[in-house]
Formats: C-alpha cells, structure tokens, sequence
C-alpha cells in the first residue's frame, strides 16, 4: 500500500482473526520431513512459529521480511524454538541456493509487490521440483458493505484495486501468474472474512482510514462521505452491521 497502515499488533490481531484459513495454508506442508520451508514476507513470525511446531525439529522454517522491525519482532517472540530462524531479505533476491527449498508459503505478500513477476522466478528457481508453493491472498474487489450506497461500494473497492494497494489484483491474479511461472497443480481454495461491527470493521480493514483517505484525496465527495458513514453507523446501532471479504489460497507445485 501507498500508506502503511499496519504494524506487528495488527499482525497478531489478524493472525487471530484468521486462524482457521492459516491452518488450511500449513497442511500441504505436512508431507515434508526435513529440509528447509520458507515463509516470505513472514511478518511477526507467527506462520514460522506455528510451521515449525507443526512440522517438527528436522524442517527448519526461515522466515522473511524486509521490515527489520517485525524480523526483531519475530525473533523475540520465536526464542527457545530451535527450528526456526529469521532473516531480513527482499523476495526479488532470495538468499537460498538453486532448488534448495523444500516448501515456500507467503501471505497477503503478493498484493505488496511491484515486481510480483520477479518474485515468482526467483521462488520457482530456489524451489526444489515437486515441492509445494502455498499463497494466501485478499480479493480487494471482493470487498462488500451491504448498504444502499452500492456506487460509493464501487468506487471504495476501485480505490483499493487500482490506487490504494501496490498489486491490488493480485489474489484474482494468482492462477494466471503461476501457470506463466511454471507451476503447476495449481488448486484454489476461497474464505470468506466477515466482520460485524463498525470497530471490527475498522480493526481489521481500516476502514475509517480508507474512508478518510478517499475524501481527502477528493476519491469521495463531501456528501457521499457523510451519507456512507451514516449507512454504517445507523447499520451498527441496528445489528444489522456486515462487511465481508474474501481470500483466496493457491496451493501450487513447481
């Protein structure tokens, strides 16, 4: 994003929020019994942490992240864990050897990105054959209110597809940019992410940041500003609040 909004509590909040689809993104790495698993753009550790529990002392997880504040993070929160390790490093110029990976998963990374073609060859070169590739990532056009207001809906999710994020397709994306990188099996699994009041909605998704944002930069009007923002207020005095999003997982093989 244009803006960094978030940070290594928002991180573990939204780890905890999506603690089911994070389990479903570990299981094609079961089958591994030693060698190395990457997870890229690792944040504060938390999938590292929780692959290298799951997979046991013969897998070592390296985490990965350009960010030398959440990598302090990480290895603060991961002491005492001897198979997993972090290192600050960009995914367009991996510190691994050819074909010297057993796994490599990323989460909501791709979306970031400038060069995301870049980073696929440099994940298909340090992949071992056969090996799998797990990406999790948000479908921003997915982004629905429930409102009347449905062109300020539209014009919120086209702000966050084409301006707001760096790589604001990327999720809808994923199936086409593995096939030309040389992937393959390529399976697709989708998770809807619902929120059901204002403060979650604003918690998880920055809404009110965005929101402010849009008219700021004059993406809102005046007058669409207010009458959005009382939708969702009057919508979450009643109960009848709802925001949802989905996310997808590309689980992949070179």
């Amino acid at each position: 994003m244009d803006t960094k909004h978030y940070g290594a509590g928002y991180l573990q909040d939204t780890g905890d929020f999506l603690k089911q689809l994070k389990m479903h993104s570990y299981s094609p790495f079961e089958t591994i019994i030693e060698g190395v698993v990457a997870d890229l753009g690792c944040g504060t550790g938390i999938d590292a942490v929780n692959l290298a529990n799951r997979l046991g002392s013969a897998v070592q997880v390296v985490g990965v992240d350009h960010d030398a504040t959440l990598i302090d993070h990480a290895k603060s929160a991961s002491k005492g864990i001897s198979n997993v390790s972090f290192i600050r490093g960009e995914v367009y110029q991996l510190d691994f050897k050819d074909e010297s990976v057993s796994g490599v998963r990323m989460e909501r990374l791709v979306q970031h990105l400038t060069a995301p073609q870049d980073m696929f060859r440099e994940v298909y070169r340090v992949l071992r054959k056969g090996q799998p590739l797990v990406i999790v990532e948000t479908i921003w056009n997915s982004l629905t209110f429930y409102t009347q207001h449905v062109a300020i809906e539209a014009k919120i999710c086209h702000y966050l597809t084409a301006e707001k994020v760096n790589n604001g397709w990327a999720g809808n994306k994923l199936t086409t940019d593995l096939l030309a990188n040389g992937f393959q099996e390529v399976q697709l699994q989708t998770f809807n992410m619902v929120t059901r009041s204002r403060e979650e909605a604003s918690r998880y998704l920055f809404l009110d940041k965005i929101l402010l944002e849009m008219f700021e930069k004059g993406k809102l009007s005046q007058a669409e500003y207010d009458n959005f923002q009382l939708a969702l207020n009057q919508l979450d005095e009643s109960g009848c609040f709802l925001v949802s999003m989905n996310l997808v997982i590309a689980q992949a093989k070179k």
